[in-house]
């Protein structure tokens, strides 16, 4: 398990992406900027917040994906789904994430919108923490030929799209078969992602710092098949054997590809960086469990 490290660099430039339609993100960001410009710091804006970009047409608007080779810093108005759009971008380099919460607090979005400019102020000071997030790196292949790859911050998700009818598929690590499955789908998560979908279809909490990686079935055809967790240096190896209906690859929630009988989909560490997240200063990642999972809680008591 690592520790977070102190951090060494003092931001001079932030990138922001701010969630759709959503006023209070909007106004929250135009207010940052502000305060940003106040202390000398250049801002960027992912050209997709539409709303901000009427508002301050002089920010320069730029392709999200853009965001971490103009800045050093970025700063995420939205929620977890919104933290994960810009996380999931940056394959070719990272910078650290602070990420600001409209609502109930998320596990990457841990800022609440009373701690911002208290955190801002620290971060402007190099007085701040980093926690590195590992990710994974999915790739698919046809007929030997090679699809895609693409990083993941919380999980690889192969399902079912329609029909209720089990997926058939062999599971292998480091090119040892491991079993072969029928089952609902198949969750192959990070630490970051194991309170995700993960968590919901039966696989444990892993705290984010632990170098592994889980494997949960979905709803498996037997009752002896259970979560695995391997360390995160394995390669993962997913064969999909039939194909009755439609099949989903999944990345984050947020990206599909339909699969074809036959394909291969490996897993593996991704091994060009992993994110770094700002951490907040008045709140652990048990805290988090305690408040969103309800962890240790019993009825009628409070977090």
């Amino acid at each position: 398990m690592t520790k977070p490290t102190k951090a060494k660099q003092t931001p001079r430039s932030f990138g922001l992406v701010i969630k759709h339609n959503v006023p209070k993100a909007t106004q929250l960001a135009l207010e940052v900027t502000t305060w940003l410009e106040a202390r000398q710091c250049k801002v960027f804006v992912a050209d997709e917040a539409k709303e901000f970009c009427k508002l301050r047409a002089d920010i320069p608007a730029i392709p999200k994906e853009e965001l971490p080779a103009k800045c050093d810093m970025a700063i995420v108005f939205g929620g977890d789904g919104t933290f994960l759009s810009l996380a999931r971008l940056m394959i070719w380099k990272t910078i650290p994430v602070i990420g600001v919460n409209l609502g109930q607090l998320g596990f990457l979005t841990e800022i609440k919108i009373d701690e911002v400019y208290d955190t801002l102020e620290e971060v402007l000071m190099g007085n701040y923490r980093l926690q590195e997030r590992s990710m994974l790196e999915a790739c698919v292949k046809r007929d030997d030929k090679e699809l895609f790859c693409l990083p993941v911050l919380n999980d690889v998700v192969i399902t079912k799209s329609a029909i209720a009818r089990v997926i058939d598929f062999d599971l292998a690590l480091n090119d040892v078969q491991v079993a072969r499955l029928k089952a609902d789908g198949l969750i192959v998560s990070t630490p970051t992602g194991s309170t995700a979908y993960s968590l919901a279809a039966g696989g444990p909490i892993v705290h984010p710092q632990v170098n592994g990686t889980v494997i949960t079935a979905i709803c498996p055809h037997s009752l002896n098949v259970r979560p695995i967790v391997i360390p995160d240096d394995a390669m993962i190896t997913v064969k999909l054997l039939q194909k009755d209906g439609d099949i989903m690859l999944t990345l984050d929630g947020q990206f599909g590809y339909e699969l074809h009988q036959g394909d291969v989909i490996s897993v593996t560490k991704y091994a060009r960086h992993k994110l770094q997240i700002v951490q907040s200063p008045k709140r652990d990642y048990f805290e988090l469990l305690r408040t969103k999972l309800k962890l240790g809680i019993r009825g009628g008591e409070n977090a």
